[in-house]
């Protein structure tokens, strides 16, 4: 019996030791292994924008045919586009200098629109275009207009 009592207590006394020291372990954080970061950066500069109210994020994967385009709009609000694959054709009516008129956006190139800038996204290209577009809006905010025929 007396065995019996030692017996469990060494292996309690192991598995108490043996849970405080993956205890320990577990405090310390992982290290970083095997990621990069890149900062997103568009035509302009860097992706940034402040602000002190509330804020909706949303966002969507869009792809264009051959041939095809998005017929003239506009982001109300900011927006971010990311292309994932093909050449993504931005055409800008207007805006500040460097952003009005053809832009021309590959795979893992980024643009930012003018808030409120009438444009055209299309594809001349032989192959799908497809791309990321995210819209910084407050919430109740309609974030894309659609132009109307007589516009």
């Amino acid at each position: 019996m007396r065995k019996a009592f030692v017996a469990v207590a060494v292996a309690l006394a192991v598995a108490a030791g043996g849970w405080q020291a993956s205890a320990i372990a577990q405090e310390k954080p992982a290290g970083e292994k095997g990621v990069k970061a890149t900062n997103l950066v568009t035509s302009l500069g860097p992706f940034r924008q402040a602000t002190s109210i509330p804020l909706v994020l949303t966002g969507q994967t869009i792809e264009i045919e051959p041939g095809g385009q998005t017929g003239r709009q506009r982001h109300t609000v900011p927006s971010f586009v990311y292309v994932l694959e093909g050449t993504l054709v931005t055409n800008t009516e207007g805006g500040p200098v460097g952003v009005s008129g053809v832009q021309y956006h590959t795979a893992g190139q980024s643009y930012s629109d003018p808030v409120g800038i009438w444009h055209n996204y299309s594809n001349p290209g032989p192959g799908t275009v497809k791309y990321l577009l995210l819209l910084i809006g407050t919430p109740g905010a309609t974030p894309t207009e659609k132009a109307k025929a007589d516009e």
